[in-house]
């Protein structure tokens, strides 16, 4: 029976063939077809690491033995993948990846029809599942599977995004989809659209050979050194699945996530009076400050994950959202997000404004800021969390709890929420001062600390 720990809020995610196997993959295909009361057909596509393969048959085959139809499309991003499922007659639709996790990671996510992703229904799965509840047809109901055209709906896909954003001024831009999935589309995809392009790490392969699946200010040095080189425009890095994108801007520098959605949230907020921007608990004050300038813009402070991003952006009507783990979505064009799309628009504000990405970058004030990962095991961290909002709440503080505990303090604020992937506990901070964050960091990591050993003897 596979291990409680790879159910998680968003998917089913374990390093495989250590606590996440291919027969776990068949019976939660299993479990899902019960889900979905057997009903059909079931798209279903992978990411490039060396173990989805196996784990896209697994799916596959459990749902066919459960007597429902599925249409297999193998490597596609997963932006590409929602899409396919919102733009065919599917009930649903599956996804192998461990997103942004180390090359050893895979999992399986479930996607709702219109491609966005499962919240609650996750919980109502594992539930399920381990209930031993599989669906299994007779012989002669078995499901088909079938083999879909990946090509043609990249297609569909490229023709849809691009008729959408005519006539973008073609600048010189550096492309890392560091191996990963965003390689079958980002480079197509800003080349059709009139663009100079020059592509490093675009050769998928599992192993992330180049560089960390997860882009961050750190890992994305090649890019940024790439940019100045060729005197590019701008540079954009993606993850292993490709949903989450990190600019460079043409300085080399990597752009905070903030800004970038500062910049493409604007002009929709002008376009549209009475925007409702979303942006998660740990996302800069700088977003309130800047898109709150637009008469009629409001900003709502949401739940970290994209399905639950999704979901909040149904509830608002919000016309643009964004995630501190550099995840876009813009409900202009469907409900998921999608890093490619997100940097296109960049590219268009861009050559709109006539600036360079640096200085439209530097007209937007920044705070220090501090992200951090705290080792936690996942037996543990959500217990606790909840310890961390006692304390919290013993001690009088402001306290936001959407997501974690989120602490209002002297200059500043500072959040600690269980990872939802990860066994760890996430610590963000910002503060208007270096001194204030360094008080406030401190302070967090003394809390965390208790509360650890709280939970500890609590078990």
């Amino acid at each position: 029976m596979a291990s409680e720990n790879i159910f998680r809020a968003y998917d089913i995610r374990g390093v495989f063939n250590e606590d996440l196997f291919a027969n776990d993959a068949v019976e939660v295909a299993q479990t899902f077809a019960e889900f979905v009361e057997g009903k059909g057909p079931i798209s279903l596509a992978r990411d490039g690491r060396t173990s989805s393969p196996a784990l896209e048959a697994a799916v596959a085959s459990g749902l066919a033995a459960s007597g429902v139809d599925v249409e297999t499309f193998g490597l596609l991003p997963i932006p590409t993948a929602n899409f396919a499922t919102w733009q065919g007659s599917y009930h649903a639709g599956v996804y192998i990846t461990a997103s942004h996790n180390p090359a050893k990671y895979n999992g399986v996510r479930f996607r709702h029809s219109d491609g966005s992703g499962y919240t609650s229904e996750n919980e109502t799965i594992k539930k399920l599942f381990f209930e031993g509840r599989r669906r299994r047809s007779t012989w002669d109901k078995v499901g088909q599977i079938r083999q879909g055209d990946a090509t043609h709906i990249v297609d569909r896909y490229a023709h849809y995004l691009l008729k959408r954003l005519p006539g973008m001024r073609p600048l010189k831009v550096v492309l890392d989809p560091g191996n990963g999935a965003a390689a079958v589309t980002a480079p197509r995809l800003f080349t059709e659209a009139g663009f100079v392009v020059r592509v490093i790490n675009g050769e998928v392969d599992g192993r992330f050979p180049n560089r960390d699946p997860h882009p961050t200010a750190k890992t994305i040095g090649g890019l940024r050194k790439a940019v100045k080189k060729e005197g590019a425009a701008f540079g954009v890095a993606f993850d292993g699945d490709g949903d989450r994108c990190v600019f460079s801007d043409d300085r080399g520098r990597a752009v905070q996530t903030d800004k970038v959605g500062i910049l493409v949230a604007r002009e929709i907020a002008r376009r549209k009076r009475g925007a409702t921007i979303l942006a998660n608990i740990p996302c800069s004050m700088i977003v309130e400050e800047e898109l709150e300038k637009i008469p009629g813009t409001r900003v709502q402070r949401v739940r970290v994950g994209d399905v639950f991003v999704c979901e909040a952006i149904r509830r608002y009507n919000a016309s643009f959202a964004m995630e501190i783990s550099s995840h876009y979505f813009l409900p202009e064009f469907y409900i998921f997000d999608d890093p490619v799309l997100m940097a296109l628009k960049v590219a268009q504000e861009i050559g709109e404004s006539g600036k360079k990405l640096s200085e439209l970058a530097d007209e937007i004030p920044s705070y220090p800021f501090v992200e951090k990962g705290l080792a936690v095991k996942d037996e543990v961290k959500f217990k606790a969390s909840r310890e961390i909002v006692k304390y919290y709440k013993g001690k009088g503080f402001a306290l936001d709890t959407t997501d974690g505990a989120k602490v209002t303090m002297e200059n500043g604020w500072g959040l600690l929420r269980p990872s939802n992937t990860q066994p760890m506990i996430r610590l963000f901070a910002e503060a208007k001062t270096k001194d204030d964050l360094k008080r406030i960091v401190k302070t967090l990591e003394k809390d965390c600390a208790r509360a650890v050993k709280r939970a500890l003897r609590a078990s």
